[in-house]
């Protein structure tokens, strides 16, 4: 009798545990790159991606990957720079995405039948949802950005102060602030977008100022992110560090 609690107390945990999810590239738009090791390789379109794989992005590129077996995706956009941490169960999904630097859009559909944990961590901030849309965006002079599409959001900022975020409102938390702007400080129409020259947002051209010695990502990159970086050294005047 005791053997037989044994073992079923073992089978229990193994499948309540969570176990690493199922992270697959689905579509790629110019320019794309994931660590492997000490070295960055260009993504390929059903490629598999391990728990813990940091994915970047160059100029006028994006990629799409699901998440999981729940349908959780995530659109990385250009010049971005993500760090992806997914586990799950049949009754529980867990989601950390790292965003370095750049924007996202994330898709968390809602489901009544599993327990969600999802959420976008920058350095000075946390997204954290459960069924929605939303796009996230940070840089070290402008902050973190969070604009829900669907769907609620809970923005916290690494002091602990909170926002409840729904329709099409937004959380801002500067990076040299305690406290986030007031939720109707950043309404406005949401077809105007800032652009610089060479058709770059401003939060896109935020991006290519810092180097990656600086956002904490590798020294070393591939030849496909290290043309980007060429091309906007030349074309936007801005000096570039290994």
């Amino acid at each position: 009798m005791k053997l037989l609690k044994m073992i079923i107390t073992t089978l229990f945990l193994f499948v309540t545990t969570l176990l690493y999810a199922d992270i697959t590239v689905l579509k790629i738009e110019g320019n794309a790159a994931y660590k492997d090791g000490n070295k960055w390789m260009p993504l390929k379109v059903n490629q598999k991606l391990p728990e813990g794989v940091k994915v970047s992005t160059g100029a006028n590129s994006f990629v799409d990957i699901k998440l999981n077996s729940k349908n959780h995706t995530i659109q990385v956009k250009p010049l971005t720079m993500i760090q992806i941490f997914s586990k799950e169960t049949k009754t529980e999904t867990n989601t950390n995405i790292g965003l370095k630097h750049g924007s996202i859009n994330t898709k968390v559909p809602r489901s009544e039948d599993v327990k969600t944990v999802f959420k976008v961590t920058s350095p000075i901030a946390t997204s954290s949802v459960r069924g929605t849309e939303q796009n996230v965006s940070y840089g070290p002079a402008k902050g973190m950005v969070i604009e829900v599409l669907s769907g609620e959001v809970e923005g916290k900022n690494n002091t602990g102060k909170t926002n409840r975020i729904i329709g099409r409102q937004k959380f801002v938390q500067p990076t040299a602030s305690g406290v986030p702007q007031h939720i109707l400080q950043e309404v406005r129409d949401s077809s105007i977008v800032q652009v610089s020259g060479l058709g770059f947002s401003s939060e896109e051209r935020e991006t290519a100022l810092y180097s990656d010695e600086q956002i904490g990502s590798p020294s070393n990159d591939t030849a496909i992110l290290d043309n980007q970086s060429q091309n906007l050294n030349v074309n936007l005047g801005i000096g570039f560090e290994d």
